[in-house]
């Protein structure tokens, strides 16, 4: 499996009907970036990180330029940039935060940038943060939930991110579509993927069959809690389907650079999850580099 992508949408009165799955679902989490907004850029490439970049200025389209005259050229000729990391909102599937179109902006004013100043053309990705939907405990157990099947199938464009997409595919004179994936299933398909290799390689470690550690440069990652993958598991995956398109035992190229714009409160996540894609994955070969700033991604 590879990512999944959607079309622009033309008619949003079609889909008014799906708009709110739960009106009673809180979009939030608890994790929001409390300190000082801040920009940070680290490269990724063949187990190692190194922040390349960090900035107190607030100026988002000077600190955008930056990453521009930093990355551009560093890019292969197939990139993607990820942005806007969202929860799912379950009582309205148009509307988007702030904090997400702040990322969404930033990410396609950098896409234009290298496509510019160094004829670039990278694909645009949304990664969905779907690890908690409403009842998940108890009511669900055993069982796919219902509230994320219905989110996701099919997965509606926000209305703000949709616009971006047109105005964009006008702008840069190239259709744009929405990559996107749920954290949750790749989180998922990593369980899967080190299910037969745990118990047998020396890079895992548990104390109790169900808490799962990945040891990276003595450092113990951990990758499952109480039998559940989490969010650098989930992380793991899906730089590996940003890599690489997996169907049916075969292996073909996916997106060859990657650069991921994400809410400063997922920074450790997502560096891990960088590290442990690199040390678990056979083969994994994604220059990548990741940018830090806004304070959610609800």
């Amino acid at each position: 499996m590879s990512l999944l992508k959607e079309k622009i949408i033309s008619d949003y009165s079609k889909l008014e009907k799906d708009r709110e799955i739960y009106s009673e679902y809180e979009c939030k989490c608890n994790k929001a970036w409390q300190q000082k907004d801040q920009f940070i850029i680290y490269s990724a490439y063949k187990k190692q990180l190194k922040k390349i970049y960090h900035s107190d200025n607030e100026n988002i389209d000077e600190n955008i330029e930056k990453a521009i005259s930093l990355i551009g050229h560093k890019l292969t000729n197939k990139p993607i940039v990820s942005g806007g990391h969202t929860v799912l909102n379950l009582n309205d599937r148009f509307h988007t935060s702030n904090e997400v179109l702040s990322s969404v902006d930033a990410s396609f004013k950098f896409i234009e940038g290298i496509q510019n100043n160094h004829n670039k053309k990278a694909e645009f990705l949304v990664l969905l943060n779907d690890f908690y939907m409403e009842k998940d405990a108890g009511t669900d157990l055993g069982n796919e939930n219902q509230y994320r099947k219905k989110a996701l199938k099919p997965y509606i464009i926000p209305l703000k991110i949709n616009e971006y997409l047109q105005d964009y595919s006008k702008k840069l004179n190239r259709i744009f579509d929405l990559h996107y994936c749920s954290e949750k299933n790749m989180a998922d398909r990593f369980k899967r993927h080190i299910q037969n290799r745990k118990k047998n390689s020396s890079i895992f470690h548990t104390i109790d069959n169900s808490n799962w550690e990945i040891i990276i440069n003595d450092r113990h990652i951990p990758i499952m809690v109480d039998n559940k993958p989490n969010c650098p598991a989930g992380n793991a995956a899906t730089y590996r389907a940003i890599r690489y398109n997996v169907t049916s035992n075969k292996m073909k190229d996916n997106f060859t650079s990657y650069v991921g714009l994400f809410p400063l409160c997922s920074m450790q996540n997502v560096l891990d999850g960088y590290l442990i894609a690199d040390k678990f994955y056979e083969t994994f070969d994604l220059p990548t580099h990741f940018i830090f700033f806004g304070k959610s991604c609800f």
